[in-house]
């Protein structure tokens, strides 16, 4: 009974074949009017036969999800062919993307539930989640915004600006909606699919199987991340694909196709300088270190005069090596500095082309606001690969690119950049560069898609610890209780480092080189001071942001695991930052969430026996 489909499936294989041969033959013969009409009418065959195929055997699983796809598709077609009719190829594109993400969906669904065919109780849990999100609208909801607002993106970039720009900020715009989106998403999930079958008794079923509850958590979350993932790979498709579409659009000029393709679309690693003589930063702290004992300044944090170097402080010598770096990367009016850059000679290799990313800061610029500066690199005096002119005057206090070529990078794989203030004549004072991103020497390391799978992997690993920490709310909160308290947990993650520079401004506290021993016996004095004194509104300050710090140092930073940026700006996101997803929000994070939902849900009566 279940194979009478076969001789119907044999004969569409049958048609395809045939038109598709029969009309490329007479095509090859040079006949085009009568392959167009071979192919013509073999389509209408083929068409024909399976919609007759479809209808006659829909109640077979397969068949039915190949009907729904036939009639998208015939839709997203007759859609897309009326637009460009209609002189919108914009609009067809939107229907071609939309057609795209919803078959990869429709397609990776079956595989997803034929992997999650139970087998064993964990896999059952999971298989009934993903059905469950399918069916509930708040699922529905977020796929069709998912695959309907991606494809929208493109058309509202207009060409009027760079298509650099317009590239960095389609992918910001689709990777933050795709997280934002998918972030809600598994927070709901999570918490509702818990809460619903207890409140409404469908977990006692669930349990009174051979399944633990660990067991029937872990069930839980391996569906929210199983249909996370197939999410994120439709996501993924949509952005690859619209990411190329966007490409083809024209430029500005050519500057602005070259920053398109060896800015944004590519992964780059940077190098920064370092000085070549690698003794004069260790001079220059020496001679700070033994200026500021000689001044008597806070010796229990810098030392006497007499002690060695090895008493310092480590806050102390970060300190001094901060403004040492800062003197370094300072050029004076008429005067030049040198840095190197190493680690080139697979760039220059392979033949890529280089990126100077520079931020000259002058806190006098001539009137017009630009600063004069000059290259020599490795001895000899730069020239722009695409104007083979000098570097023109920038706007201060701005970031600026520069290119170089492989020829430019010696036989040891170093970049000898020299830096010349050279508008000292119209009043432009010292130049100075900011520590770690004030100069950054960028190389190809990878491509485009590679670095956007990746992105998308560490957004997967932070959705793992929301669908744990939603599930570990929901074993003991009511629903709108888990949700409120989920989403402050997520927003606190997502803004840690501005949460956490807005509590250091809200109310002050000893100095962070304070020992942590010290700096807590001095804050509770000042509190009790404050108490004493009748200042109750800054102990009350003082109490709120020593609450808040303690809350930011629980919760994951997911400000410092964001995808987003790098995948934006063209930058690789490389084995440190990964393997930090993995271990602090993967592993620890997510791994301490799922222990307490554990240890909390193991000691919860789920069903009370009444006699």
């Amino acid at each position: 009974m279940k194979l009478r489909f076969v001789p119907w499936l044999t004969v569409l294989l049958v048609l395809v074949a045939a038109s598709a041969g029969l009309g490329g033959f007479v095509w090859a013969q040079g006949a085009n009017l009568a392959a167009a009409v071979i192919v013509g009418v073999g389509q209408l065959l083929t068409y024909g036969w399976a919609v007759f195929g479809l209808w006659r055997w829909r109640h077979v699983g397969w068949v039915a999800a190949a009907s729904r796809l036939l009639i998208l598709t015939m839709a997203a077609a007759l859609l897309g062919v009326t637009a460009w009719a209609l002189g919108r190829p914009g609009a067809a594109i939107v229907f071609a993307g939309a057609w795209g993400m919803a078959v990869v969906f429709t397609l990776g669904l079956a595989l997803l539930r034929l992997l999650l065919t139970p087998g064993f109780g964990v896999l059952g849990v999971a298989r009934t989640l993903v059905d469950e999100a399918i069916r509930m609208r708040l699922g529905l909801i977020f796929v069709v915004g998912l695959v309907l607002l991606l494809p929208v993106l493109p058309s509202l970039l207009g060409g009027e600006t760079r298509l650099q720009y317009r590239l960095e900020s389609f992918l910001t715009y689709a990777l933050t909606l795709t997280s934002v989106l998918l972030s809600a998403m598994t927070i709901l999930l999570a918490v509702r699919t818990v809460s619903a079958e207890l409140g409404e008794r469908q977990a006692y079923l669930t349990l009174t199987k051979p399944v633990s509850r660990g067991g029937y958590l872990a069930g839980k979350w391996v569906g929210i991340m199983s249909l996370n993932l197939l999410l994120l790979a439709t996501a993924g498709v949509g952005i690859g694909a619209f990411t190329r579409v966007l490409e083809r659009q024209p430029a500005m000029d050519v500057a602005d196709a070259v920053a398109a393709r060896e800015q944004v679309l590519t992964a780059r690693a940077s190098a920064g300088p370092e000085p070549v003589d690698a003794s004069v930063l260790a001079v220059d702290f020496e001679a700070r270190l033994t200026d500021l004992r000689a001044r008597g300044v806070d010796p229990t944090l810098y030392g006497a005069l007499d002690d060695p170097v090895e008493l310092v402080r480590d806050e102390a010598r970060q300190r001094i090596q901060l403004d040492a770096i800062r003197t370094w990367l300072t050029v004076e009016p008429r005067g030049q500095t040198t840095y190197r850059f190493t680690g080139l000679a697979e760039a220059k290799a392979e033949g890529r082309t280089l990126q100077l990313r520079y931020h000259p800061k002058a806190a006098t610029a001539p009137g017009d606001n630009l600063v004069r500066l000059g290259f020599r690199v490795n001895g000899r005096p730069y020239l722009d690969p695409l104007t083979n002119r000098p570097v023109p005057p920038v706007r201060n206090n701005t970031f600026h690119i520069a290119y170089f070529t492989p020829d430019h990078v010696n036989d040891a794989g170093e970049l000898n950049l020299t830096v010349i203030n050279t508008g000292a004549d119209l009043g432009q004072t010292a130049l100075a560069f900011k520590p770690d991103e004030g100069l950054e020497l960028f190389y190809r390391v990878g491509g485009f898609e590679g670095n956007l799978a990746r992105g998308l992997g560490v957004m997967w690993v932070r959705l793992g610890f929301l669908a744990a920490l939603g599930l570990a709310a929901a074993t003991f909160l009511s629903f709108p209780v888990a949700c409120l308290a989920c989403f402050l947990v997520f927003f606190a993650a997502v803004g840690s480092d501005y949460l956490s520079e807005s509590l250091r401004n809200y109310a002050s506290v000893p100095r962070d080189e304070v020992p942590w021993w010290d700096k807590g016996v001095l804050t509770a004095g000042k509190f009790v001071e404050q108490l004493r004194t009748g200042e109750y509104y800054e102990a009350l300050k003082l109490v709120i942001r020593l609450v808040g710090e303690a809350f930011t140092l629980v919760v994951p930073p997911l400000s410092r695991y964001s995808p987003t940026p790098l995948v934006a700006y063209g930058r690789a996101i490389e084995p440190p930052l990964i393997g930090g997803v993995l271990l602090r929000i993967g592993l620890i994070g997510t791994g301490v969430v799922a222990l307490f939902a554990w240890a909390v849900f193991g000691r919860r009566e789920v069903a009370r026996v009444t006699v």
